[in-house]
């Protein structure tokens, strides 16, 4: 996104979020990519997509904050269902920059309210039928940035997985899910676009309990999605839109892998990344939202190898 000064505490956390340079390799499905909306459906702003099934999508708008859910029209997609978002309060415009859609519900991560937007107020709200989140949390343990460097990215992982690979916390303790009583059936991992970091997660009450922060292998970091087994990472242009992935490896998150873009896909400002559930043929459908709408389109379909 936009270039900006940073102070002490973010140059420390960037400390922590740089890995070794990793060399890029071709992106692990087609290189043709198309449009996958309307002309102008969603204007500038669409920041986050999540599948919730093979048929059902859902994006998040960061200003002014809205949140759609779209399904398949011949070979794109369109809005079904529209609204604006509120805080839990039924006020303010917050600042949506992320997604997902999980067992336990729908979940978006904030950076700021737009009504007071020098103010950095990371948080992840939970949204059911209406405009006004159904509950929300502060989120603890990153380090001090510009209001709009904030949480970008939000992905969710089943403690099924999380267990079974052994994931470990920051403490080194493996992590054993009864220990965070109300918490749902998953962590939710978000990332924090100034240092390209991620943060785990127990949203658990009112309080969201870090587990675990670990580097993307970006050096910011756009959206995150959970797939095949793996946590991928997405920085926009400023990395030439890049992904990482990221397996458990003695308790850990790990860089595994780095991909360019597919060769048809623009370098623009991509800010949202998913990945459907289904395989086809050997391939699922995967969705790039650009916040500047360029060419007057702000969502591009491409292809993913079901083996990736």
């Amino acid at each position: 996104m936009r270039i900006k000064a940073i102070g002490v505490s973010t140059v420390l956390a960037l400390s922590l979020a740089i890995t070794p340079a990793q060399a890029a390799t071709s992106w692990p499905g087609e290189s043709a990519t198309k449009y996958a909306d309307g002309t102008n459906v969603f204007g500038t702003n669409l920041s986050g997509v999540s599948f919730e099934s093979p048929g059902v999508v859902w994006a998040v708008k960061n200003g002014p904050s809205t949140l759609y859910r779209l399904v398949p029209s011949g070979s794109t997609w369109k809005v079904d269902q529209k609204r604006s978002l509120e805080f839990a309060d039924g006020q303010g415009d917050p600042d949506a920059e992320g997604v997902v859609s999980t067992p336990d519900g729908l979940f978006v991560a904030v950076e700021r309210d737009n009504d007071d937007g020098g103010v950095s107020a990371p948080k992840v709200l939970k949204y059911g039928t209406g405009s006004a989140a159904v509950a929300e949390w502060e989120l603890g343990g990153m380090p001090e940035v510009d209001p709009n460097d904030g949480p970008e990215a939000i992905s969710w992982v089943p403690d099924s997985f999380l267990t079974q690979n052994g994931f470990k916390d920051d403490s080194g303790k493996t992590y054993v899910p009864a220990d965070h009583p109300g918490h749902g059936s998953g962590l939710f991992f978000v990332g924090l676009e100034a240092t390209g970091e991620v943060y785990a997660y127990a949203l658990q009450g009112s309080g969201a309990k870090l587990l675990s922060r670990f580097a993307s292998g970006q050096s910011q970091v756009m959206d995150l999605e959970f797939d095949g087994g793996k946590l991928w990472a997405l920085c926009d242009n400023h990395c030439n839109g890049r992904t990482t992935t990221l397996a458990i490896s003695g308790g850990r998150f790990k860089v595994t892998a780095t991909y360019n873009r597919p060769s048809g896909l623009p370098n623009v400002n991509l800010e949202g990344f998913a990945i459907s559930p289904s395989c086809v043929n050997g391939k699922k459908v995967v969705l790039w939202a650009d916040d500047d709408n360029t060419s007057s389109h702000a969502l591009r379909s491409g292809s993913l190898n079901c083996t990736a």
